[in-house]
Order: C-alpha cells, then sequence, then structure tokens
C-alpha cells in the first residue's frame, strides 16, 4: 500500500487542519498522497493535485462524517479500493479513527490491518413501464417516504416469490446490515450483524397494524410498489435520487460489488456499536 487519496469534507470544523496533520504523518511515512483539485489549494504542497482519480490509488481516507465516507465510497467502489474515515462527526460509526488518534495510521506500515467488506443493494425503478437503474449503490440504505404536506403514503412490498404485505406508513427503508445502525434503527428496526447478508424492510412511523421490520433472504428481490395516491421521493444513502410515482414501483437487491472498508480495530461491529452509543448518550 503505498498511494493514497485524501478526501476532506471542507464543510466541517477543523477538516483543514486535521487533513494537514495527516497529510504531514504520512508523507514522513512515505505515503505518496492524492487529492481532487478542488482541495489542492487548501492542504499544501505535500499532495499531488488530480483531475481524473489516480488509477494506481491503493486507499482513500475521508476526513469528515459518517455522510462523507458515504459520498466517498462511491469512489471505492468504482476503483475497487478500500476506504477509511476519520471521524469529524457527533459520532462516526462508519469512521475508524479519531482525530487525536492519527498514529494510527502507522500501523499501515506494519501491515497490521484488515479488509471488511460491505454488503451493498442496488435500485432500479420501474416508472410508467420504463427501468431506470441508479448508478448508485446503497451502503446504507434506500428510502421511499412522502412529501411532507401529501399525508400517508400506502407501500405493498413483495418478495421473489410473489408473497405480499401492505404498509401505511410515512416511508420506508430498504437497509443493508450496515444500513440497520443507521436510519432502520431510529425508526424501531432491529439491528442486523454486518456479516448476515439480508435486506431488511423497516416502516417510518407506520400507520397500519401490521408495523413490524421484515429481514429478507439477501438472495431475494424486494419489489416496493406506490399504491397510494401521490408522487413518494426515493433517496439512496439519504442523498436525493427519484420520485416514484403512483402505480409504479421499484426493486432493489443485492449487488454482486462490495464496499471495501480498512480496519486497525480488533472489536467486531456489537462493541463499534455499543461504544458509538455510550458516546452518543454522553452527548
Amino acid at each position: 500500500m503505498k498511494n493514497i487519496v485524501i478526501v476532506p469534507n471542507m464543510t466541517k470544523d477543523g477538516a483543514i487542519d486535521v487533513s494537514r496533520a495527516l497529510i504531514d504523518k504520512l508523507t514522513e511515512m512515505g505515503f505518496a498522497l492524492f487529492c481532487a483539485e478542488d482541495y489542492g489549494n487548501s492542504l499544501g504542497d505535500k499532495i499531488q493535485v488530480y483531475t481524473d482519480f489516480p488509477v494506481n490509488a491503493d486507499l482513500i481516507i475521508v476526513v469528515g462524517g459518517d455522510g462523507s465516507v458515504l459520498d466517498a465510497s462511491v469512489l471505492a467502489i468504482e476503483a475497487d479500493i478500500p476506504l477509511i474515515g476519520v471521524n469529524l462527526g457527533k459520532v462516526g460509526y462508519l469512521s475508524e479513527v479519531e482525530p487525536d488518534a492519527l498514529d494510527a495510521f502507522s500501523l499501515l506500515l506494519d501491515g497490521k490491518y484488515a479488509i471488511e467488506e460491505k454488503m451493498l443493494i442496488s435500485l432500479t425503478l420501474l416508472n410508467s413501464g420504463r427501468p431506470v437503474k441508479a448508478a448508485r449503490l446503497a451502503v446504507n440504505d434506500v428510502v421511499i417516504s412522502h412529501d411532507g404536506f401529501l399525508g400517508i403514503a400506502d407501500f405493498r412490498v413483495k418478495n421473489s416469490s410473489g408473497d405480499s404485505v401492505r404498509y401505511r406508513a410515512d416511508g420506508i427503508i430498504l437497509s443493508t446490515p450496515t444500513g440497520s445502525t443507521a436510519y432502520s434503527l431510529s425508526a424501531g428496526g432491529p439491528i442486523v450483524a454486518h456479516d448476515v447478508d439480508s435486506i431488511l424492510v423497516t416502516p417510518v412511523c407506520p400507520h397500519s397494524f401490521f408495523n413490524r421490520s421484515l429481514l429478507f433472504n439477501a438472495k431475494d428481490r424486494i419489489t416496493v410498489v406506490n399504491i397510494g395516491s401521490g408522487e413518494m421521493n426515493v433517496s439512496i444513502d439519504g442523498r436525493p435520487f427519484s420520485r416514484l410515482g403512483v402505480s409504479d414501483e421499484c426493486t432493489v437487491e443485492v449487488s454482486d460489488k462490495k464496499l471495501k472498508v480498512l480496519t486497525f480495530s480488533q472489536n467486531d461491529m456489537f462493541s463499534t456499536l455499543f461504544r458509538k452509543m455510550r458516546i452518543m448518550e454522553d452527548i
């Protein structure tokens, strides 16, 4: 591992200072560093600025919060290289390293790290009979929800066998195991171990008698049909994607691609989750 791309979120307080400190440490260790031209003027002369993502990159380091990691995952998946986050968010469940622990990156020199692979889900909309496949894969979730003024939404959720259930709710979350500790958890969904490949469906503020989450096999293709009277918003990992019209449907399924995440920690996902939850309770 030699060539590292730095992706800072400049809207975060301290992003420039932390990024420069990180660049200084990695340069001293002998790594070649790169960043997009959008950031080059802010990060000093120890980092090479690129227009096109470097084909020889070995690792992406994200300086920001969980949203920053999710956005940078698009680059990591496309380049098929791992990423790791330096946490500038409140909790940073997806980030490995705290800003005051940058010395952890010395473990890269000794090969004392592991590469974990995260399951991803793909989304295809069928609007007026025309399939539109999203270019972005979901690390956490796909969310379908109504506009604030439209009232309750109606969904029918079907699996590959045609079995179905109806939800009346403000929205519905289709999440990966990684995403089970994100929005789905806030909506009352269960925590799914990250090595249990599956698709989790959780309603948001359900108004129907059946208000439970459903956990589907990773081999299943899940279809959501808009059986309500208004259009729905569709987002991927918290970023707007499209609209789902009345009587239109979308499908989610497990992607063949994986997100590679570099980790220095020997803790399992539950140890990390409980540690981050304790941090959150102290906020």
